[in-house]
């Protein structure tokens, strides 16, 4: 695929470096990322990050720092205009 000049996945040493958990972060700006994806690594800056994200009234996802089975994964949107979110998991 390369030689045809088809991009193709990193190196597994690339791939390490990044870290699974960060990857998204770090590839937001690529073209294969999405720009608007962020990391909160303590709860103030989830406090101070995430209603702003939220604001946009897109759907938001939200990922704990654990686990790779599906687990802690939570799909987040706006309910009423009056309330301030919800969470569906």
């Amino acid at each position: 695929m390369v030689k045809a000049g088809k991009k193709g996945m990193s190196s597994a040493e690339a791939m390490q470096k990044m870290g699974a958990k960060d990857a998204l972060v770090k590839i937001k700006n690529l073209e294969c990322g999405l720009s608007c994806t962020a990391a909160y690594y303590d709860m103030k800056e989830l406090k101070a990050g995430f209603p702003k994200t939220m604001a946009s009234g897109e759907t938001r996802v939200l990922k704990q720092n654990r686990g790779s089975q599906g687990e802690g994964i939570w799909v987040c949107k706006l309910a009423e205009e009056e309330d301030h979110g919800r969470c569906l998991s």
